[in-house]
């Protein structure tokens, strides 16, 4: 094992996932319920850091496979602005890994006072949450003592991919189990954390649709474990503008999901790659020197939970490659006080 706490974390994501696949207890069958009686006409997210990324990806999700629009919503709307809202028709999820953050157990209270049915998906079972939402999914990745969270994130998507799959009458669990045994025997398998240019510390992360979502939290650990400015964009937006920064002294990474957004964003990777030396592609096809490739299975909804789970390591040792010490990101601690 390595003496890296954040790395070891990383590397128990198969064997996390495959507990969930085996043990998960979480009571799926009433949100579901709920939804299939058209008693929710739209679904509002809130979540702060790396569960407001979960948030973007389950918006994604709850459009695309129920038809839910799905917004997120900044928790200073009720905290600070005091809004008001009529949430009779509303499914209200609260993410939160630690479920100790005081704006959001303010905004799950003010939330289902406003009408709204509540979820709360953390991996705290003692959360205060717990006992006032009507719906809790426990995260149930054991203590994730690091700063960065990584099983977390990934066990959270799993979690909306599941309310999806049993609302739609469909067992994804088989599908889970199998990835998961995968990953455990792939686990010596990682990403060459020496292929990417440490000198260059600015660039983008680029994909659409689900992809997108992920893109985000990708962004937020270049950010938060090696203090790279890697940001996130709609590979549509890039091509209205802001690929006039692309150079040989600019990363651009982009993510190619197996899905009509992925197939528009493996196009955009063939243009960007004659831009730029410092092209990277995470993908489930091997055609770029610099690919970072990712293994695919018959569920295409499960990329991905593989991507994360490779991506993870990569980037700690990425991290540690240059220099810095991701058990103790710079400035940041594992609540944050947002009030």
């Amino acid at each position: 094992m390595s003496e890296c706490l954040v790395l070891n974390e990383a590397l128990s994501i198969p064997e996390r996932i495959n507990n969930f696949a085996q043990n998960d207890k979480n009571n799926y069958a009433d949100v579901a319920k709920l939804i299939s009686e058209k008693k929710i006409q739209y679904v509002v997210t809130v979540a702060r850091g790396t569960s407001d990324c979960a948030a973007l990806y389950a918006s994604y999700m709850f459009a695309k496979y129920l038809g839910l629009p799905t917004y997120s919503m900044p928790p200073s709307i009720i905290t600070l602005e005091k809004s008001k809202f009529n949430f009779s028709n509303a499914l209200v999820i609260i993410i939160s890994q630690s479920g100790m953050s005081e704006d959001l157990i303010q905004c799950e209270n003010m939330t289902k006072q406003m009408g709204a049915s509540t979820i709360l998906i953390s991996n705290n079972d003692k959360s205060p949450m717990v006992n006032t939402c009507n719906f809790f999914c426990n995260i149930n990745a054991g203590e994730e003592k690091s700063v960065a969270a990584t099983k977390t994130f990934v066990l959270s998507l799993l979690i909306i991919l599941k309310i999806i799959f049993v609302t739609l009458d469909k067992n994804i669990n088989p599908h889970i189990e199998t990835a998961s045994n995968y990953l455990i025997d792939d686990i010596n398998n990682q990403w060459d954390p020496k292929i990417i240019n440490k000198s260059i510390d600015v660039g983008f992360i680029i994909s659409r649709g689900v992809g997108y979502a992920i893109s985000n939290e990708i962004s937020l650990k270049f950010k938060e474990l090696c203090q790279e400015m890697i940001e996130p964009f709609s590979s549509a937006e890039v091509m209205h503008g802001p690929k006039s920064l692309i150079q040989n002294s600019f990363k651009v990474f982009t993510l190619s999901l197996r899905d009509n957004s992925g197939n528009i964003v493996k196009k955009d990777s063939e243009e960007i790659t004659k831009l730029t030396d410092l092209h990277y592609e995470i993908s489930y096809n091997k055609e770029n020197k610099n690919t970072l490739f990712y293994n695919t299975f018959e569920l295409k909804e499960l990329d991905p939970i593989i991507i994360l789970t490779k991506f993870y390591p990569w980037i700690i040792n990425y991290s540690i490659e240059k220099g810095l010490d991701p058990d103790n990101p710079r400035y940041l601690t594992k609540v944050t006080k947002t009030f």
